[in-house]
């Protein structure tokens, strides 16, 4: 007989001793449930962080290396690309960490760049080789131009292009990276460990990885689903993690993929009841769980708390802070607090440095290009917002004549150019960003599109008696008109700069047309004021940067990406050395706090309070991004498009789960999802029941909430669906909808006993 059901008839006294068994102390006693819900918050790791990185200082030697955990005193290559890894994957420059003799940890890299990858024959390790790729990356550093070849090479003085040398250790007939390298604990053997970091490095430099090669990294899977350090000799939790990050950053694999689910499967089969991982001596493991953390993440399970807690109610982000000693170290080890750094920031590896994040930004913004080579802006296809696109494709060097739209032949400057008689006189700025994009993309600023732009500029847009650009009262008519005239290499009027000076407001900021984005009215005001010689020692300039450095916030920028884009330029154009005299206290830069706004695979925000993909902050952000500000020009080349990684705006949906308490808590986690348009619903009903009810559902980070007034003993069913227009992933499928369901058994197991059976 189903007890539940014998209890659901019992008279009202029988129900009273029932609560009565069940409330001790005025808490309510679950006597069985599915598993226990974990809690709505988790613990912020920024601290935990911010104390991590403190410990690695007390642990970096003067030359810029981190000392060996192993050998007291002595430097570390694999620790030191580690840190360098960890202080990207948090957002923070290299130099937040700098040794007493003015050396950071990447110097040290740079200065072991050969040393360190090759054996006595001067042979390279290909896994070594592609870690060093992997920290010159991630420090802002050039991986085709990296230390130097010692005296006595053939090529002794010149730069090591670390990309190009472990291309060549590439055998195309097995997919292998490997040499004849031989050394101590390591060799240039085809194994596991080269492979995974020849691929992990070459993503980096975002390079395309051969598809033999992935083949040949999944086909040392083990039987279990997951990768070993011996192949053959079974599933390390570390190396299945990287393995899930290297395959998934080569692109030739996405996060549906059978090896990628059972790499997954393995991790949560080895998964600790309190939410960790455990490593090789048996405990709970920073390094194991870092590895995890990162790997889940690659996969779209961010944030790693909820969708992958356990039975106990454990998430691996909390069980990760459990393992921070009092000194900020992680097991007092500074490999694992490097490890423990990236992955409670949750950041798989490849971690990119700006150039690279410019490079995906430009491939999302030429994913979004209409077929005429426009860009759109509010209101359809837009010469201003393809004027801007086409500085971003520019600051990165690549020639915005190159840019289509898949299937079109017509380019970004084809479209500027047939718009070029409308937009030019439609306002001072508009004719001044004109020739800003077409002198950047290595035009003819006095002969396009059958126009002079600088006449137009001069003569229907200058006025000699106001000495202003068209509206005398706008800041953006005087700066943009300023910038056109820099770069036409044209006198610009002292009483144009005057005019825009004036304009300046009491607290040191300029606004917009219509009072707002003071930030980035004074970051363009800047350039204009930079291009127009004014001395940086002048009153007008020092205010404005002034006013920049009283409104910059905690996280090193300004309100949004828009202001922190033109801020970021403005400051560089009149000479502030952003990341020495620009970070706050904890390390973070204007250039960490616009690449804050940027999505895994390209596109920025304005804000994350509307995380929707925003192609005005991504446009405006790529050429801050690279360190460039207004007027300038680059060498250019063919654009090629690189790859961005899975979509983090679709959702993974994961099991809901339910717990008994007074009433009926239940949670329903879900990963990725980062512009926020997914939804979940949620009905239940008691086993047996042939209607469903519907509850409503509270969204959260990483998971949707609900409590339901429960109190009778009983089997319920909770079916959470999940919708997205971006799509929603459950393990090896992705669908426009899934519904997934979890059943409470019933709290009956003391009924006997209250029945007296």
């Amino acid at each position: 007989m189903n007890r539940h059901r014998v209890a659901l008839s019992i008279g009202a006294g029988l129900l009273l001793a029932l609560a009565l068994l069940f409330t001790l102390n005025g808490e309510t006693t679950p006597v069985q449930a599915a598993r226990v819900v974990p809690a709505v918050t988790t613990a912020d790791p920024d601290e935990a962080i911010s104390e991590a990185l403190a410990y690695l200082q007390t642990r970096q030697l003067p030359n810029g290396s981190i000392e060996s955990d192993w050998a007291p005193g002595t430097s570390d290559d694999f620790t030191s690309i580690k840190t360098v890894l960890a202080l990207a994957a948090v957002g923070r420059p290299v130099s937040h960490m700098t040794s007493i003799s003015g050396n950071t940890t990447l110097d040290y890299l740079e200065s072991r760049a050969y040393t360190y990858t090759r054996d006595v024959t001067g042979t390279i390790f290909p896994g070594r080789v592609g870690m060093m790729i992997g920290a010159a990356v991630a420090g802002n550093g050039d991986p085709h131009a990296f230390g130097h070849y010692p005296s006595g090479h053939s090529a002794a003085g010149s730069p090591i292009n670390l990309v190009e040398e472990l291309g060549g250790a590439y055998n195309p007939v097995t997919g292998a990276y490997s040499t004849t390298a031989q050394g101590a604990f390591t060799s240039g053997d085809a194994n596991a460990t080269n492979q995974l970091w020849a691929i992990v490095g070459l993503a980096s430099a975002q390079e395309t990885i051969p598809v033999n090669a992935t083949d040949f990294f999944i086909d040392l899977q083990e039987s279990d689903g997951g990768w070993a350090w011996v192949t053959g000799s079974g599933s390390d939790v570390d190396m299945t993690g990287l393995a899930i990050q290297a395959l998934l950053a080569s692109g030739n694999l996405d996060p549906t993929h059978v090896k990628i689910q059972e790499g997954l499967q393995l991790l949560r089969e080895t998964q600790v009841a309190s939410g960790g991982w455990a490593g090789y001596f048996g405990g709970l493991s920073a390094d194991s769980t870092a590895a995890a953390i990162q790997a889940i993440a690659a996969a779209g399970y961010t944030p790693a708390t909820v969708s992958w807690a356990t039975e106990s109610g454990g998430t691996p982000r909390d069980d990760l802070l459990t393992l921070q000693d009092t000194d900020g170290s992680f097991g007092g080890n500074a490999l694992a607090t490097a490890h423990a750094i990236a992955g409670l920031a949750e950041a798989p590896v490849p971690v990119l440095g700006r150039t690279q994040r410019a490079n995906r930004a430009l491939a999302w913004m030429n994913e979004q290009q209409n077929a005429d080579g426009s860009w759109s802006g509010f209101a359809g296809p837009d010469p201003g917002a393809t004027c801007d696109a086409v500085l971003a494709y520019a600051a990165a060097g690549f020639d915005p004549d190159s840019v289509m739209a898949a299937g079109s032949s017509m380019s970004a400057m084809d479209y500027l150019s047939a718009s070029a008689s409308s937009f030019v006189t439609k306002s001072a700025d508009s004719a001044g960003k004109l020739i800003l994009a077409v002198h950047a993309a290595g035009g003819n600023v006095k002969d396009f599109g059958d126009l002079d732009l600088v006449s137009v500029l001069t003569n229907t847009w200058y006025s000699p008696t106001l000495g202003a650009f068209g509206d005398a009262s706008n800041s953006w008519h005087q700066a943009f008109g300023i910038l056109g005239m820099a770069a036409a290499a044209e006198p610009i009027p002292v009483s144009a700069t005057q005019t825009l000076i004036d304009l300046q407001g009491a607290d040191g900021s300029w606004t917009d047309a219509w009072g707002f984005d003071k930030p980035g009215s004074t970051g363009l005001a800047l350039q204009a004021l930079a291009a127009g010689d004014v001395p940086v020692t002048d009153t007008a300039i020092v205010s404005g940067t002034a006013f920049l450095d009283t409104g910059q916030g905690d996280q090193g920028g300004w309100e949004n990406a828009n202001a922190t884009a033109y801020a970021v330029q403005g400051l560089l154009a009149v000479g502030e050395d952003l990341v020495a005299d620009w970070s706050t206290d904890k390390g973070h830069s204007p250039y960490g706090a616009l690449t804050a706004y940027q999505k895994p695979d390209g596109p920025f925000v304005y804000m994350w309070d509307s995380p929707s993909d925003n192609g005005v902050a991504t446009w405006q952000a790529v050429p801050a991004l690279l360190g460039e500000h207004y007027p300038f020009t680059k060498s250019l080349q063919p654009f090629t498009a690189v790859y961005r990684g899975p979509d983090p705006d679709r959702t993974v949906a994961a099991v809901p789960q339910a717990s008994w308490g007074h009433s009926v808590h239940i949670v329903i986690p879900f990963g990725s999802d980062l512009d926020a348009d997914g939804s979940a619903t949620l009905t239940w009903r008691e086993t047996g029941s042939p209607s469903w009810e519907t509850a409503t559902v509270h969204r959260a980070d990483g998971f949707y909430t609900t409590t339901l007034d429960l109190t009778l003993p009983g089997e319920y069913e909770f079916q959470a669906t999940f919708s997205d227009p971006d799509g929603v992933q459950h393990l090896s499928t992705v669908s426009e909808t899934v519904s997934l369901t979890t059943t409470l058994p019933s709290y009956d197991i003391f009924l006997p006993f209250v029945l007296g059976q």
